[in-house]
């Protein structure tokens, strides 16, 4: 029974990836540590943070970071709980920021671009690696992490990332497409200058974090017309208000996502149990009664 339960939310969380109308699929993406400890008390000690959330929550996906302790061993108890993995990897600008930092790594697209250049090919081939891992431990998408914008618009020069990143996403996109899982691109800010390009270079959706509800109807706006799905509908700000902030963005979330196009998720920015418990709250009414 569970195993069939399993796979019915499995091919409907596909659909869902593929744009298809329907009942609203839920999730969780990067919630930090520390605000999801209360939900795991009662837990196994040896059980990671992600899996408890998942045993308590019931989302349909969750995001599985690749670099953060045994990342398959977490996917496939992820998957034990009914939740279909999402297997998140390092773009090649965030694999670069993480070995050096965020600013030295954005000075040198200016700076230095060719020396950038065998850094960043570095980054594609180890998150290629990491998608067939994914693959191997039954994974149901691939999220490629690689902020390229923030509230304000890009973060460097948008012929750089035109030429340079998206060119290096869509590597990383068209070995996710070729292991069978459907690839998301996952960045802050307001990326719809680079929408077409990731849609061309095999995204099938976004994950926009930090971005206010103007902002986000135009993305997803764009998103759409670029044939993606959109990822989110929880924002950060919305949480932080408070629960009747968050239920008003779930109300709506849900109405968009029935129509197709959306997949209902907090932003990557919940960091307090406060917010936490607000998200809970946004994600059953999202559902509905059970």
């Amino acid at each position: 029974m569970q195993d069939r339960e399993y796979a019915q939310t499995f091919a409907r969380v596909r659909r869902a990836l593929a744009g298809e109308p329907g009942e609203p699929c839920t999730g969780i993406t990067f919630l930090a540590e520390d605000a999801i400890r209360a939900l795991a008390w009662g837990s196994s000690a040896d059980s990671p943070l992600v899996t408890a959330v998942c045993s308590r929550l019931a989302p349909d996906f969750a995001f599985v970071e690749s670099w953060i302790g045994d990342a398959s061993a977490t996917c496939q108890s992820v998957a034990g709980c009914g939740t279909v993995p999402f297997w998140v990897v390092r773009g090649p600008l965030d694999a670069v920021a993480n070995a050096r930092s965020w600013s030295e790594s954005l000075a040198a697209t200016v700076r230095d671009a060719a020396a950038l250049a065998p850094l960043l090919d570095g980054g594609v081939e180890a998150a290629c690696m990491s998608v067939r891992v994914a693959a191997a431990c039954g994974a149901g998408a691939i999220v490629v992490a690689d902020d390229l914008a923030g509230a304000d618009g890009p973060l460097m020069a948008p012929d750089f990332a035109l030429s340079e990143l998206l060119p290096r996403l869509g590597v990383i996109a068209a070995t996710a497409v070729g292991e069978d899982l459907p690839a998301i691109w996952h960045s802050d800010g307001d990326t719809r200058a680079f929408l077409g390009a990731a849609a061309r270079g095999g995204f099938a959706g976004v994950h926009p974090g930090g971005l206010g509800p103007d902002p986000f109807r135009r993305l997803f706006g764009r998103a759409r017309q670029e044939g993606m799905v959109v990822l989110g509908g929880l924002p950060g700000w919305a949480l932080r208000a408070g629960v009747p902030s968050a239920l008003r963005a779930a109300t709506s979330a849900s109405v968009i996502a029935r129509s197709g196009g959306l997949l209902v998720c907090d932003d990557g920015g919940v960091s307090t149990g406060e917010e936490i418990g607000a998200l809970i709250a946004a994600l059953q009414t999202v559902r509905g009664p059970t």
